[in-house]
């Protein structure tokens, strides 16, 4: 079994940072899309309410729109960083924490950029921005962790079998 260490410092491949990218999208979508909905019992009567799979895929496009221009590029450069960082350490933890760290500033930096094109320029009304590109990007951190852990142990489990 790999150390959580080892797998949070080796580089992942484009296509996996696609499908982690994918899957944040697809679930942050859902998630939103179910915190949002209002059941048909608590409607207010002549107004209109969206489907739920309607707010899903308008939430789902706009967050895949986010991640393709904002977090997949900005991945590559925090990986980096956070990688050359991360070896500077002695410790596990230290080690850990720079990952990490990169990731929330990664989240940080695209909620702005977001916040500066999008509105330009008035971060603070509009905050919501900022906290959305957080969880996004988050979501994106941990399934581009797992998907890479789980890409490496199929590929290891291969080699053994072969």
């Amino acid at each position: 079994m790999s150390k959580p260490l080892m797998i949070a410092l080796r580089p992942v491949s484009y296509p996996v940072r696609i499908m982690a990218a994918i899957l944040a999208c697809v679930s942050l979508s859902i998630i939103t899309s179910f915190m949002e909905y209002v059941p048909v019992a608590e409607r207010l009567e002549n107004t209109y309410y969206y489907p739920l799979w309607y707010s899903v895929v308008i939430i789902m496009l706009i967050h895949l729109a986010i991640a393709a221009l904002l977090i997949i590029p900005l991945s590559f450069l925090t990986d980096a960083v956070s990688v050359s960082i991360a070896q500077r350490f002695n410790g596990t933890a230290l080690k850990l924490v720079s990952v990490a760290a990169g990731y929330v500033l990664l989240a940080g930096a695209s909620g702005m950029f977001f916040s500066v094109f999008m509105y330009r320029g008035d971060v603070s009304l509009y905050a919501g921005a900022i906290r959305q590109m957080v969880m996004i990007t988050l979501m994106f951190a941990g399934w581009k962790i797992v998907l890479g852990a789980g890409f490496r142990w199929l590929r290891n489990r291969r080699r053994a079998l072969v």
